[in-house]
């Protein structure tokens, strides 16, 4: 019996439809696929594979399957009585066969097929099974890719790491920060980083007036995002104090990220000074 029998989904890859199909729960593609999505003359794919096949790893850039694990109107069929196993390319092996292509279309295809046809099977579950080390390693790969893309576009940092942690959980339904127990990246600091009101439970004021006081006596400032919600920001004086912007990842939210002002523990000890200086 045919161990896959019909299509995860149809999918249009630029003005395409594809069957999409998997094989051990992994979605995979057929030189006939790549050459109808391509617009390449029929063939074309696995005389490519046939010509550069030395640079291919099996098990990683593509599988053997047994002649009979896919109904024919899934794989298309040899004519005659040629039942030898169907090579199957992986996402990896996809993107090695078509790397020479340079074309618009090539460009375009290879992204949507990137996102969407070797992506369906991912997204659709929500998450990715670590227990497979197929699982893992292209989890790491997307989040290098990725955190290589946040430093092409200007992105240091904490700032960076939050983005190609976002963009790598939006990929693979798996979030690192989260894995980790955290929900910002700062730089390394000797003293631990605690926001208002942290500090206003130590003096006893709340996160409002621990604010207001920081900012009279010159430690930060407000501003505004383009949205027109409200932030902090330390100033000269409060740098010198510490004060420390780190960018924070909301929380449920792999989409979104925030950036805070965050105070080391010896902040208490001056703020205390002040509230006893209003009081006298």
């Amino acid at each position: 019996m045919p161990e896959y029998k019909g299509n995860l989904h149809e999918i249009a890859i630029v003005g395409t439809t594809v069957r999409q199909i998997a094989y051990r729960g992994e979605p995979v593609v057929t030189f006939a696929i790549v050459d109808r999505v391509h617009q390449r003359v029929d063939g074309t794919a696995g005389r490519t594979f046939r010509e550069n096949r030395e640079r291919f790893v099996e098990g990683e850039d593509f599988v053997e399957a047994p002649y009979d694990a896919f109904s024919s109107d899934v794989v298309r069929r040899t004519k005659g009585g040629n039942r030898k196993p169907i090579i199957l390319l992986t996402r990896r092996g996809y993107l090695k066969l078509v790397k020479p292509m340079n074309d618009d279309r090539a460009w375009k295809v290879q992204g949507e097929m990137v996102d969407r046809y070797f992506m369906v099977e991912q997204a659709r579950s929500g998450t990715l099974d670590f227990s497979d080390y197929r699982a893992a390693r292209e989890h790491r790969l997307q989040f290098a890719q990725n955190l290589k893309m946040a430093a092409l576009i200007g992105l240091k940092g904490a700032e960076a790491a939050i983005a190609a942690n976002q963009a790598t959980a939006r990929a693979t339904g798996f979030d690192t920060l989260e894995a980790m127990g955290q929900r910002h990246v700062i730089a390394p600091q000797k003293d631990a980083l605690i926001v208002p009101s942290d500090i206003g439970k130590e003096v006893g004021l709340n996160a409002v007036e621990v604010n207001h006081l920081l900012q009279v006596h010159g430690f930060q400032e407000g501003k505004r995002t383009k949205k027109g919600k409200p932030y902090w920001v330390p100033t000269p004086k409060g740098e010198q104090h510490g004060g420390t912007m780190v960018v924070v990842q909301r929380a449920h939210d792999v989409t979104g990220s925030a950036r805070q002002l965050k105070w080391p523990t010896s902040m208490i000890t001056i703020v205390r000074e002040l509230v006893a200086r209003e009081v006298v």
